[in-house]
């Protein structure tokens, strides 16, 4: 668990970054720290792992005050991953991967098993890529070896800033997909920065939305779109709505509108006509959705 409560910093220039800052994370959940750029998400990321230090409020990881918490204990426990991977030039990719397991005096064979493991289920074949440099990779490449170094260790917590954010569009989606089925991220508490609304919404149980060093609404990507704390929250998604509302709602949500339609609750209506399901049922039963929010006076 992860939780900051009215945590603010401020830098040389007295403008405060971050304002006020409250929110918590449960384990297993994965919160989106999601704004333009100057809204704050980058440094209140930093803040929880102590790379910056807050001028005022708390921050707790597994129920601890962060300041209380030796810091190579803290940071071990936490996996890092970075825009621009991050990696060390001068380590091979399974050096690279290997660090933190290394560092925590894992044996070499527990250490060759889990980087083998973490390169196959990235993409990466061992016998392609153990032994090569970040320089011979490409961006998507460099990335997946990033998420595996910060995995190697199978931290509880993983804190991720734009980690997809340098890639070309069709990798992105190939690397998300990729991180997205990976059962290691499954249980794990993850906090992510992002500016893409729709890589928001495609991986995040929570939304955090900031605005100028404020949190302006945390909730599901749901509670968002359909009960927006303020105008902003509104307009913040106006753009993208209709998509955003087919990633956000389950059929869980939409299920009193499906009568006899059969399929897995946790889908989202993206991922269920995705995956061959009756679209226009599905999109009726959104609308009904719909109508029911405004008829409660919640949109």
């Amino acid at each position: 668990m992860i939780k900051l409560e009215n945590v603010s910093k401020s830098f040389a220039n007295g403008k405060p970054a971050v304002s006020a800052v409250s929110f918590e994370v449960n384990a297993g959940e994965t919160l989106i720290l999601l704004g333009t750029s100057g809204s704050g998400k980058t440094t209140t990321l930093r803040m929880i792992n102590r790379l910056i230090l807050p001028d005022s409020g708390r921050i707790y990881v597994n129920g601890d005050a962060v300041e209380t918490q030796r810091l190579e204990s803290l940071r071990r426990g936490i996996g890092y991953v970075l825009q621009y991977h991050g990696l060390f030039p001068h380590y091979t990719v399974g050096e690279n991967i290997g660090v933190v397991p290394g560092l925590l005096k894992w044996d070499a064979s527990r250490i060759a098993s889990r980087v083998a493991s973490l390169m196959e289920k990235l993409h990466l074949p061992v016998s392609d890529y153990l032994h090569a440099y970040p320089h011979q990779l490409s961006g998507g490449q460099q990335q997946r070896v990033g998420l595996a170094r910060a995995l190697a260790a199978d931290p509880p917590v993983l804190l991720m800033d734009e980690p997809f954010g340098a890639l070309d569009p069709v990798t992105r989606a190939s690397v998300r997909k990729e991180f997205r089925a990976l059962d290691e991220i499954q249980h794990k508490t993850i906090i992510m920065v992002t500016h893409d609304v729709q890589e928001a919404f495609e991986l995040g149980t929570h939304i955090c939305l900031m605005d100028k060093g404020k949190v302006q609404q945390t909730g599901t990507p749901a509670t968002l779109l359909f009960s927006p704390a303020n105008a902003f929250v509104k307009s913040f998604f106006d753009e993208h709505r209709f998509v955003l509302e087919l990633k956000a709602l389950t059929l869980a949500d939409i299920r009193p509108w499906l009568a006899t339609l059969n399929g897995d609750d946790t889908l989202t209506v993206w991922d269920a006509i995705a995956a061959g399901m009756p679209r226009n049922t599905l999109l009726d039963a959104v609308d009904q959705y719909r109508q029911s929010k405004h008829m409660h006076g919640t949109s």
